[in-house]
């Protein structure tokens, strides 16, 4: 076992000589303490400590050495920042547990297994993520990520607002807030789409932005802060993003399906698309009649 690792004990110094590669690997990419390399190479943490320090091996913080999780850098792919930050601000938690800390937590509680589901497919290749049942129907989704996340701490608005100047981009931090907060339904036979939230300015800026795709979009006020609905009360005024018309919401499914990972949300999507293709298709054979 010591050989393998290539300790030479020299017996007139009594020196162990270790490998540069072999101590970067167990101290930063196994994460492995002073004191459990020590034990590997049968010598003491102060050995170790000394040979990090030789080798020009930056010695962790006391947070990043408490990290009990292997963690990966984020990989600075646009469309999927884009995507995490519409999705987090729809639907998730996201802290430090102190100023000092090494550790994003992102977290969740749902009542839906394609959320889950949707913060897996996110975040398991770059941290741990865990998942509980608090009680019945009930999931917590816990992810613990490095500070390459630190995007994701943030809700205000120049967390995001950087997408207005991407906006080959914008399409997926839709589609990320879509699938955290939207609905496509059937109303009356009809599709639509639409999104009730408390941010006025990330429903602003999608209803500006698709507007200037060529996709009509209604943006209202429905309830003012203070007002009652049934046992509902307000603490802040609720916004709504309304897609009605069947050539609009065809042109917004298109335009951000591609970058939806919801299991539900996309079969609503696909649903919702097939009906407003269709009724496209018989309004363009009842003005063909009519023209003829």
């Amino acid at each position: 076992m010591v050989a393998q690792y290539g300790i030479v004990e020299l017996m007139s110094q009594r020196k162990i000589k270790i490998d540069k590669v072999v101590l970067e690997n167990l101290y930063c990419k196994k994460n492995l303490s002073p004191y459990k390399i020590g034990e590997v190479f049968k010598c003491s943490f102060s050995t170790i400590t000394n040979r990090l320090k030789e080798f020009n091996i930056p010695l962790k913080s006391p947070a990043a050495a408490r990290m009990k999780y292997k963690k990966i850098d984020f990989d600075n792919n646009l469309e999927n920042k884009a995507y995490m930050l519409g999705f987090r601000l729809g639907d998730l938690n996201v802290y430090k547990r102190s100023e000092l800390s090494e550790t994003i937590v992102v977290r969740c509680h749902t009542t839906q297994k394609s959320q889950v589901e949707v913060i897996e497919s996110l975040f398991n290749k770059f941290g741990k993520v865990t998942t509980s049942f608090r009680e019945p129907n009930h999931l917590t989704a816990n992810c613990f990520l490095n500070r390459s996340f630190d995007f994701l701490l943030s809700k205000e608005k120049d967390s995001w607002s950087w997408i207005a100047s991407e906006k080959k981009v914008a399409p997926a931090f839709i589609a990320g807030y879509t699938d955290a907060e939207g609905n496509f339904i059937l109303n009356q036979g009809r599709a639509r789409f639409k999104i009730d939230s408390y941010d006025y300015d990330i429903l602003n800026w999608i209803s500006g932005y698709l507007k200037d795709v060529g996709i009509d979009n209604k943006f209202q006020c429905t309830y003012k802060k203070g007002e009652l609905n049934g046992n509902a009360f307000f603490n802040k005024d609720l916004w709504r993003l309304n897609i009605n018309y069947a050539h609009a919401v065809s042109k917004f499914i298109k335009l951000i399906i591609p970058y939806m990972k919801h299991h539900k949300r996309i079969k609503d999507a696909k649903e919702c698309l097939k009906n407003a293709e269709l009724r496209i298709k018989k309004w363009n054979r009842q003005t063909y009649a009519i023209s003829v």
